[in-house]
């Protein structure tokens, strides 16, 4: 009972972020604001966040979490784990963003705000890097510094599915999963052309 009490009032706190969020952002809230648009009180937030800081933070870490769960797992499909990214991972990453979009769209300000896209390109980058050691590949990044190369290996990516945040995810997961592996293959050379 305990426990669908405690999932029902992080609903209700997820419900008071998306509301409050675009229209005050994150500087104009109160813990009141929250409180009130939640339906709770201020005595059962504080005995879960420390503040409204916290509740952010805490938002972000479960979403890292579950991303981090659907990337990085082992996955049932053992053949799919051949691959050094596995397109399936990378769409059922995809689909949880777009159910969970309100929340997401509300703590990153619509995608503007990166501390969640620069978590989400250190999973992508462990995925593709334990895909490489999986396949006894080494990253050499072309000759470029690794720090450069992976930058722009991984922001190549994490930028085609942070512009479908911006945009509202209205495309499905499986259209930016193509357009993902277009872009791992594609120079800009090509795309120029």
């Amino acid at each position: 009972m305990a426990m669908s009490r405690q999932t029902k009032t992080e609903t209700k706190l997820q419900h008071a972020l998306i509301e409050l969020l675009p229209t005050k952002g994150l500087a104009g809230i109160t813990v009141s604001d929250i409180c009130r648009s939640a339906q709770i009180n201020r005595g059962t937030f504080y005995a879960h966040y420390v503040d409204k800081y916290d509740l952010i933070e805490k938002q972000i870490k479960r979403i890292v979490d579950d991303l981090n769960g659907i990337i990085l797992e082992p996955a049932d499909d053992a053949k799919n784990d051949d691959a050094i990214i596995p397109q399936q991972r990378v769409l059922d990453a995809l689909r949880y963003v777009q159910e969970e979009y309100p929340l997401i769209a509300a703590l990153t300000g619509n995608g503007t705000n990166m501390e969640l896209r620069d978590r989400v390109q250190e999973i992508i980058g462990e995925l593709l890097e334990r895909g490489a050691r999986r396949q006894g590949l080494t990253l050499s990044y072309g000759g470029v510094p690794a720090d450069y190369g992976r930058e722009m290996l991984l922001s190549g990516v994490t930028s085609v599915i942070w512009l479908w945040l911006r945009k509202g995810c209205v495309e499905p997961p499986e259209e930016i999963v193509e357009i993902v592996w277009t872009n791992k293959t594609c120079s800009p050379e090509e795309l120029l052309a």
